[in-house]
Protein backbone atom coordinates (compact mmCIF):
# COMPACT_ATOMS: atom_id res chain seq x y z
CA UNK A 1 0.00 0.00 0.00
CA UNK A 2 1.10 3.33 -0.58
CA UNK A 3 0.60 6.90 1.26
CA UNK A 4 -2.12 8.13 -1.67
CA UNK A 5 -4.08 4.70 -0.81
CA UNK A 6 -3.55 5.09 3.14
CA UNK A 7 -4.67 8.86 2.67
CA UNK A 8 -7.65 7.67 0.62
CA UNK A 9 -8.97 4.98 3.43
CA UNK A 10 -8.18 7.29 5.45
CA UNK A 11 -10.62 10.03 3.96
CA UNK A 12 -13.42 7.40 3.14
CA UNK A 13 -12.96 7.49 -1.02
CA UNK A 14 -10.65 4.51 -1.31
CA UNK A 15 -12.08 1.54 -3.32
CA UNK A 16 -13.44 -1.66 -2.51
CA UNK A 17 -10.29 -3.49 -3.30
CA UNK A 18 -7.73 -1.20 -1.26
CA UNK A 19 -9.87 -1.60 1.75
CA UNK A 20 -10.02 -5.36 1.39
CA UNK A 21 -6.10 -4.86 1.11
CA UNK A 22 -5.80 -2.89 4.07
CA UNK A 23 -7.72 -5.13 6.67
CA UNK A 24 -5.48 -8.09 5.13
CA UNK A 25 -2.11 -6.23 5.79
CA UNK A 26 -3.40 -4.95 9.58
CA UNK A 27 -4.72 -8.31 10.73
CA UNK A 28 -1.03 -10.03 9.03
CA UNK A 29 1.73 -7.26 9.37
CA UNK A 30 2.21 -5.45 12.76
CA UNK A 31 4.63 -3.13 10.44
CA UNK A 32 1.93 -1.87 8.89
CA UNK A 33 -0.22 -1.39 11.87
CA UNK A 34 2.12 1.05 13.28
CA UNK A 35 2.72 2.66 9.45
CA UNK A 36 -1.19 2.88 9.99
CA UNK A 37 -1.24 4.07 13.17
CA UNK A 38 1.37 7.01 12.07
CA UNK A 39 -0.71 8.06 9.04
CA UNK A 40 -3.72 8.10 11.51
CA UNK A 41 -2.30 10.61 13.82
CA UNK A 42 -1.22 12.89 11.11
CA UNK A 43 -4.29 12.62 9.03
CA UNK A 44 -6.10 13.70 12.35
CA UNK A 45 -3.99 16.43 12.75
CA UNK A 46 -4.09 17.83 9.24
CA UNK A 47 -8.06 17.53 9.40
CA UNK A 48 -7.68 19.17 12.94
CA UNK A 49 -5.62 22.10 11.76
CA UNK A 50 -7.38 25.47 10.81
CA UNK A 51 -6.11 26.58 7.32
CA UNK A 52 -4.39 30.22 7.30
CA UNK A 53 -4.65 33.16 4.99
CA UNK A 54 -1.61 35.05 3.47
CA UNK A 55 -1.33 37.91 5.22
CA UNK A 56 -2.53 41.12 3.69
CA UNK A 57 1.18 42.51 2.96
CA UNK A 58 2.21 39.69 1.17
CA UNK A 59 -0.58 40.16 -1.50
CA UNK A 60 -0.61 43.72 -1.64
CA UNK A 61 3.54 44.00 -1.39
CA UNK A 62 4.01 40.71 -3.61
CA UNK A 63 1.29 39.13 -5.52
CA UNK A 64 -0.27 42.46 -6.83
CA UNK A 65 3.12 44.19 -8.02
CA UNK A 66 4.72 41.22 -8.98
CA UNK A 67 3.51 41.78 -13.17
CA UNK A 68 5.11 44.89 -12.38
CA UNK A 69 8.58 44.01 -11.55
CA UNK A 70 8.78 41.75 -14.63
CA UNK A 71 10.72 43.58 -17.18
CA UNK A 72 10.78 43.05 -20.69
CA UNK A 73 14.34 42.26 -22.30
CA UNK A 74 14.54 43.72 -25.73
CA UNK A 75 17.19 42.26 -27.88
CA UNK A 76 18.75 44.33 -30.48
CA UNK A 77 18.28 42.26 -33.92
CA UNK A 78 21.87 43.62 -36.22
CA UNK A 79 20.88 45.42 -39.42
CA UNK A 80 20.80 43.26 -42.66
CA UNK A 81 21.11 46.61 -44.68
CA UNK A 82 24.88 45.77 -45.33
CA UNK A 83 24.20 42.13 -46.78
CA UNK A 84 21.53 43.49 -49.02
CA UNK A 85 24.02 45.90 -50.39
CA UNK A 86 26.45 43.46 -51.08
CA UNK A 87 23.94 41.06 -52.68
CA UNK A 88 22.57 43.56 -55.21
CA UNK A 89 26.06 44.83 -56.05
CA UNK A 90 27.37 41.58 -56.78
CA UNK A 91 24.41 40.57 -58.43
CA UNK A 92 24.82 43.79 -60.76
CA UNK A 93 28.48 42.96 -60.86
CA UNK A 94 27.53 39.70 -62.41
CA UNK A 95 24.99 41.46 -64.75
CA UNK A 96 27.94 43.76 -65.76
CA UNK A 97 30.22 40.81 -66.82
CA UNK A 98 27.69 38.73 -68.84
CA UNK A 99 26.53 41.76 -70.81
CA UNK A 100 30.40 42.11 -71.90
CA UNK A 101 31.15 38.61 -72.19
CA UNK A 102 29.53 38.58 -75.86
CA UNK A 103 30.77 42.15 -76.67
CA UNK A 104 34.12 40.56 -76.28
CA UNK A 105 35.46 38.87 -79.35
CA UNK A 106 37.60 35.74 -78.67
CA UNK A 107 39.93 36.72 -81.81
CA UNK A 108 40.29 40.58 -80.79
CA UNK A 109 40.97 41.65 -76.78
CA UNK A 110 39.36 45.49 -78.14
CA UNK A 111 36.50 46.16 -75.75
CA UNK A 112 33.61 47.89 -76.98
CA UNK A 113 31.77 49.43 -73.82
CA UNK A 114 29.47 51.35 -75.18
CA UNK A 115 26.37 48.91 -75.01
CA UNK A 116 26.77 48.38 -71.25
CA UNK A 117 27.45 52.24 -70.66
CA UNK A 118 24.04 52.77 -72.67
CA UNK A 119 22.62 50.40 -70.58
CA UNK A 120 23.93 52.87 -67.45
CA UNK A 121 22.94 55.89 -68.90
CA UNK A 122 19.14 54.52 -69.96
CA UNK A 123 16.50 57.03 -67.84
CA UNK A 124 14.72 53.74 -66.95
CA UNK A 125 17.81 51.90 -65.43
CA UNK A 126 18.59 55.44 -63.40
CA UNK A 127 14.90 56.07 -62.35
CA UNK A 128 15.11 52.24 -60.87
CA UNK A 129 18.03 52.80 -59.07
CA UNK A 130 16.67 55.89 -57.20
CA UNK A 131 14.09 54.56 -56.59
CA UNK A 132 15.97 51.63 -54.77
CA UNK A 133 17.77 54.79 -53.11
CA UNK A 134 15.55 56.38 -51.72
CA UNK A 135 13.36 53.09 -50.34
CA UNK A 136 17.11 52.40 -48.37
CA UNK A 137 17.11 56.06 -47.32
CA UNK A 138 13.38 55.41 -45.78
CA UNK A 139 13.85 52.34 -44.49
CA UNK A 140 16.97 53.26 -42.95
CA UNK A 141 15.09 56.65 -41.39
CA UNK A 142 12.09 54.40 -40.11
CA UNK A 143 14.81 52.38 -38.14
CA UNK A 144 17.65 55.24 -36.93
CA UNK A 145 14.46 57.65 -35.83
CA UNK A 146 11.36 56.63 -36.02
CA UNK A 147 10.53 53.74 -34.01
CA UNK A 148 13.02 54.96 -31.42
CA UNK A 149 10.59 58.61 -31.11
CA UNK A 150 7.32 56.74 -31.13
CA UNK A 151 8.50 54.09 -29.04
CA UNK A 152 9.54 56.33 -26.15
CA UNK A 153 6.24 57.96 -26.65
CA UNK A 154 3.96 55.03 -26.47
CA UNK A 155 5.78 54.41 -23.49
CA UNK A 156 4.78 57.61 -21.52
Amino acid sequence: MNDEDIFDILDGIASEETIRKHHKMLTESAEYQILFSEYVDTHTLLTNTALEKTAINFTDKLIDKWALSQKVITVKQSSKLPIYFLIGMSIMVILLVISILPIINQTTIQLDLSKPLDILQNKLFTHFFLIINVLVALFFIDRQFLKPYFGSRMKI
